[in-house]
């Protein structure tokens, strides 16, 4: 996953010291956030290495998820998950961007251009849906809107699956055994295909 992850320059030194020396140079950001990537299944990162979208980029102002034609430097890139290196004592803060790309990722929601990724797709569904109405959410946003909920989840369990656990054990039970499960994807992928803008390029 290292190929869809960038970081600006001067990233690094403009955030505070104690990043600067969790992370001495690019390259060891880089392969830190990576690792966080670790838990997600081959079927799930050959959906993304497949696509044309969706990169990971460390800055030092913006965070967020863009959806769409993002600018990087002299690059255009299509979905971008913005990531501001400031918050990362808060892992699952900082990974949030990262959380939303995979919801959009796996097709969830109807202004995602994915077909849904798996199998048992409407079960999915109702499970985060009994999920959200436990009213486990960990922030306002989560406890008032599922999509939130699911993002703040996929991205507490990159960040600390076991504290994912002590928090919200049966969402943490629901995404270990589908979006981060190999044998919860469909074999074959009927994805939507949509044109690039002209002035995209990898």
């Amino acid at each position: 996953m290292i190929e869809r992850i960038h970081i600006l320059p001067g990233t690094l030194a403009r955030s505070p010291g104690h990043i600067h020396e969790q992370w001495p140079t690019p390259m060891t950001a880089i392969r830190a956030v990576a690792g966080w990537l670790a838990p997600l299944p081959a079927a799930l990162r050959k959906r993304w290495l497949n696509s044309p979208s969706g990169r990971i980029v460390l800055n030092p102002d913006r965070h967020g998820f863009a959806a769409g034609l993002n600018r990087v430097g002299e690059r255009v890139f299509r979905d971008v998950a913005w990531l501001k290196p400031a918050l990362l004592p808060d892992r699952a803060a900082f990974l949030l961007p990262v959380g939303e790309w995979l919801v959009w990722l796996i097709g969830w929601g109807e202004e995602s251009p994915f077909e849904p990724a798996l199998k048992a797709w409407s079960q999915f569904e109702s499970g985060v849906q009994s999920c959200f109405r436990a009213g486990y959410g960990l922030s306002p946003a989560a406890r008032s809107d599922p999509k939130a909920y699911l993002i703040e989840g996929v991205a507490h369990f990159l960040a600390d699956r076991r504290s994912l656990n002590l928090n919200d054990p049966r969402l943490e039970k629901l995404l270990a055994a589908t979006l981060f499960n190999q044998a919860s994807y469909l074999r074959t992928e009927h994805r939507r295909f949509f044109h690039l803008d002209a002035n995209e390029h990898e």
